[in-house]
């Protein structure tokens, strides 16, 4: 359904599970829109993400946060004269970009900031359903005409580089026979973190069930997964902080199921299609970024302080952090069972 050889920027600058929910927009804009030019603005820590990605011809970085970079990003920008601007964003530096360049359509994607503020803070639920993120990057597609395609998901493309990488990163652990599972221990906030040691004590639960353990993470786990690797009594190899986006991706599609917080790597994993057990203290469903495959699970207890915050950015008003105190390893080895049929006895 393409009218033309367009031009078309889709904007968008952070974060990482963001931008990895994303994809199937993406995705779907290259399906409507197969002969025309698709470029992307975002920040070049996540530039990685796209290497051999087919959806998109250009990649456009934002070095950092100066407002000169953002500048010098707006003067790349114009000189190629787009006739579509989307902005998946909406926050202070893609506004600035969608407001001040010209082009013959613009969308932007629309906030839910006074639901979620009633919801955090007045604890009132206006939310009549519940839209996850990946759906209302999409949206913005539906509004350029891409309706749903017949294969809806679209998986994270690995170079074969990437995967090569992975394989012999499992190979030189001689893990044997034992199944994969992946343990992402850290998230961006300190509040959507479970537990160091209920995470060391799960390895160990693992372990005597004849599992081998990966962990996952970047530069800032490093220390808390050497941590946990160290204290590991059964096979464990730790690659939190040594690999790129796409050789953890890579090293995800490898393993049985992914152990998280709530953080990007349940995304990224569920875009390799592994599934996650994944835990979720400060934020809630309505929020968009629980799991989308029906093998995953989401592990959480009902508190009336849920949700406490956007992004798990504020600190717990409590001072507990109980929404992910209370969650014991029984009750993630419940969920592992669940997503893996049973199979997490001894052997």
């Amino acid at each position: 359904m393409d009218t033309g050889l367009l031009k078309i920027l889709v904007i968008r600058f952070s974060s990482l599970g963001d931008i990895i929910l994303m994809l199937p927009l993406l995705n779907r804009l290259r399906a409507g829109f197969p002969n025309s030019r698709i470029d992307l603005a975002t920040k070049e820590r996540y530039s990685g993400l796209f290497e051999e990605n087919r959806n998109i011809n250009g990649i456009y970085t934002l070095v950092s946060d100066r407002f000169i970079e953002l500048l010098r990003l707006r003067k790349k920008i114009i000189k190629n004269k787009y006739d579509i601007i989307l902005d998946a964003h909406n926050v202070i530096r893609s506004n600035f970009l969608y407001h001040t360049i010209s082009a013959n359509r613009k969308i932007q994607i629309r906030k839910d900031q006074i639901r979620k503020g009633m919801l955090i803070k007045y604890k009132q639920n206006f939310y009549k359903e519940y839209k996850s993120q990946r759906e209302k990057y999409l949206e913005l597609a539906e509004l350029l005409g891409v309706s749903s395609l017949k294969d809806e998901h679209s998986r994270l493309h690995l170079p074969l580089k990437t995967i090569k990488k992975a394989d012999i990163l499992i190979e030189l652990s001689n893990f044997k026979d034992r199944e994969l599972i992946a343990v992402a221990p850290g998230a961006r906030w300190d509040t959507k973190r479970w537990p160091e040691e209920r995470f060391r004590d799960l390895t160990a639960e693992l372990g005597k069930r004849n599992f081998a353990i990966v962990l996952v993470g970047g530069e800032e786990e490093k220390s808390l997964a050497g941590r946990i690797e160290e204290a590991a009594q059964y096979p464990i190899v730790n690659t939190a902080g040594k690999l790129t986006i796409l050789e953890t991706g890579a090293v995800l599609k490898k393993c049985r199921l992914l152990v998280t917080n709530d953080s990007a790597l349940l995304h990224l994993s569920e875009q390799v299609e592994t599934p996650v057990a994944a835990l979720f203290g400060p934020t809630v469903k309505a929020f968009g970024y629980y799991p989308r495959m029906k093998e995953s699970a989401a592990i959480e207890v009902e508190l009336d302080c849920r949700p406490c915050s956007r992004s798990g950015s504020s600190l717990c008003p409590l001072g507990t952090k109980e929404c992910l105190t209370s969650i014991g390893v029984a009750e993630v080895l419940k969920a592992i069972e669940s997503i893996l049929g049973g199979n997490t006895g001894s052997r």
